[in-house]
């Protein structure tokens, strides 16, 4: 099951934007800055004031950043995939340079954390297909599942912005979607990989 609050980290976003996808095939597939910005993480990792200052400017930077780009909604198709595209970059940008506050420890166990945090969402992680040793069509399967997955978030998001679901609706449907994804993500792993992964989480954040 994945942790409320990882289920935060990855909506977060959501509640201004009308991204195609909350998930994409990249090893981090959620806000590292927000996800560094939970007060247990912190806690774990012995963040230091300066560290927990920059990843706070870096946290304010996403979302205001973010907003801006989520502001200007179009309906025509290709504006819309260029600024999934420009949130995309923004984020991918802000994620490098929260990795670069932390030292090679912290990193490491950042890395155990964020597969807590995320759970069998992280199965679209290329690094982590890698560490469980994933056969083509587990790779395949890993794809198809998420290629749906942005089909629902698109009409979801689409069903929004017209009216038709209100925000709290919407978070809903995106949450249990994402629970029932997680599900369907773990079928496709062997039990050996499914022990495989508990180790890559590492020892259970302390909450």
């Amino acid at each position: 099951m994945i942790p409320k609050y990882g289920v935060a980290i990855l909506l977060v976003l959501l509640a201004a934007t009308p991204l195609r996808a909350t998930t994409r095939a990249t090893d981090y597939p959620g806000s590292i800055s927000m996800l560094l910005g939970v007060e247990s993480v912190r806690s774990d990792l012995a963040l230091d004031a300066k560290q927990k200052s920059r990843l706070n400017v870096l946290r304010k930077e996403l979302r205001s950043k973010s907003q801006v780009l989520t502001q200007k909604k179009s309906k025509v198709p290709l504006s819309r995939l260029t600024a999934d595209q420009k949130l995309f970059s923004l984020i991918d940008t802000n994620n490098s340079c929260s990795l670069a506050v932390l030292t090679p420890e912290q990193s490491v166990r950042f890395h155990e954390i964020q597969n807590q945090a995320l759970g069998f969402t992280m199965l679209v992680s290329p690094k982590v297909q890698k560490q469980l040793v994933f056969g083509v069509k587990q790779v395949i399967s890993i794809e198809k599942i998420r290629l749906k997955g942005l089909d629902f978030v698109a009409e979801t998001n689409l069903a929004f912005e017209e009216g038709k679901l209100s925000q709290d609706k919407r978070l809903q449907l995106l949450r249990d979607y994402r629970s029932e994804q997680a599900d369907d993500f773990k079928a496709i792993l062997t039990r050996a990989q499914r022990e495989a992964f508990t180790t890559l989480c590492g020892q259970p954040l302390k909450r």
